[in-house]
C-alpha cells in the first residue's frame, strides 16, 4: 500500500476469514466505505491493513461491516 500524505494507516485484528473469497470479499466493499483508500487482507497474519483518511470512525465502520459479514475484525494499531 503507498501512502499519501494525508492519509493514515492501521492494522485491524481479523477472525473467521479464513478463505480467498472471504478476503475478496472484505477488500472489495472495504474499499467503498467513504474514508477509505485503500484496504488489504494478509490470512497469513490474520490481519487487515487500511489506509484511511484518519478518521478513526472510518475504522470502526470497518469494523461493523465486517463484523456483518459474519467475521470479526477489531483495531490493534493505528498511525499517530
Amino acid at each position: 500500500m503507498e501512502q499519501t500524505t494525508d492519509t493514515k494507516k492501521a492494522i485491524l485484528d481479523l477472525e473467521g476469514a479464513n478463505c480467498t473469497s472471504c478476503s475478496i470479499a472484505i477488500e472489495h466493499l472495504g474499499k467503498k466505505l467513504d474514508g477509505v483508500h485503500d484496504i488489504m487482507v494478509d490470512r497469513g497474519t490474520s490481519t487487515v491493513q487500511v489506509e484511511y483518511e484518519g478518521d478513526i470512525k472510518t475504522l470502526d465502520k470497518i469494523c461493523d461491516f465486517v463484523d456483518r459479514l459474519g467475521y470479526h475484525a477489531s483495531i490493534r494499531q493505528t498511525e499517530e
